[in-house]
């Protein structure tokens, strides 16, 4: 029998999700939005359900409540339905933050349902892209004990991969999936910016670094870490990176330092890897300003 599902909450990963559960064959029963607006074109994308804006009434019947809002309202809107009664006894009520536990549906599982937390290990720019990049993604769950089989069932008809975390460690598992994404956005802009510095106009700084981003991706998944890394620091090339702190301090003075502690941890990787001796390691670590 297909699960019956509202969905509360129609920006991206609600809508997305939601379109995916469709798919699988899920029935979708209510989507819920602030505006009638957003929730009738969630509902369009999704291909079903009654768009609305009370989560009380949405809630009100379905086996799975998808709580999809921003962060800051997750726990207002879980409250708020519960107080209602509008959870049915024994429901997964479900939300999908990556940095919050599934103890924020605490007055949730007070009224008689049973709660976990689903989170993509996924970047999730739009819901077409979302809908193309969830298959296939690990997803992280975490909660109540006895809603662990149906957050896999969920899982399993976005066609992802599951990896349960302990909840009290929610934290440093969403820090872990910003590094991976956010960061990496943030190593690439700082490559961008040297290059700037060079005279290359952004627009073509991002094309000439694209292809040694996809290689370096590719060598990742290929041989992993930290057999994928290269470069001075693998090689124990102190003068190299020598000659790149002074260029930044000339260049980019205020970057000498996010160098420095990213080729840190590099050393690190490079000793694991087994290509950089413990006397290179050394002279990098005492270079880059700390020696062990």
């Amino acid at each position: 029998m297909p699960k019956v599902v509202s969905i509360i909450g129609a920006g991206v990963v609600g809508t997305a999700v939601g379109h995916l559960l469709s798919r699988s064959g899920c029935t979708i029963k209510s989507v819920v939005a602030r505006s009638l607006d957003r929730a009738e074109k969630a509902a369009g994308f999704i291909g079903e359900g009654t768009p609305g804006t009370d989560p009380v009434e949405a809630a009100k019947g379905a086996a799975w409540v998808l709580i999809t809002t921003p962060d800051r309202a997750i726990k207002e809107t879980c409250d708020k339905v519960a107080a209602a009664g509008g959870f049915d006894r024994g429901c997964l009520v479900v939300h999908f933050s990556g940095a919050l536990g599934s103890d924020v549906l605490a007055s949730a599982r007070d009224a008689g349902a049973r709660v976990v937390s689903i989170h993509p290990i996924q970047s999730l720019a739009s819901v077409k892209e979302a809908v193309e990049n969830l298959p296939g993604s690990y997803f992280s769950i975490e909660g109540d004990p006895a809603a662990m089989s149906e957050a896999r069932e969920i899982v399993k008809y976005l066609s992802g991969m599951v990896v349960e975390i302990p909840s009290d460690r929610k934290a440093l598992y969403h820090a872990g999936a910003a590094i991976a994404s956010n960061y990496l956005v943030t190593v690439v802009d700082f490559a961008m910016t040297a290059y700037e510095a060079l005279g290359m106009d952004r627009r073509e700084a991002l094309k000439a670094v694209m292809p040694l981003i996809r290689g370096t991706v590719n060598n990742i998944e290929r041989v992993g870490v930290p057999d994928a890394l290269t470069g001075p620091v693998a090689r124990g090339d102190v003068e190299t990176v020598k000659g790149h702190i002074e260029a930044l301090k000339k260049a980019m003075p205020d970057m000498v330092r996010l160098y420095c502690e990213l080729g840190k941890h590099a050393v690190s990787v490079g000793r694991a890897k087994g290509t950089l001796s413990a006397g290179d390691a050394d002279r990098l670590l005492e270079i880059l300003g700390q020696r062990r």
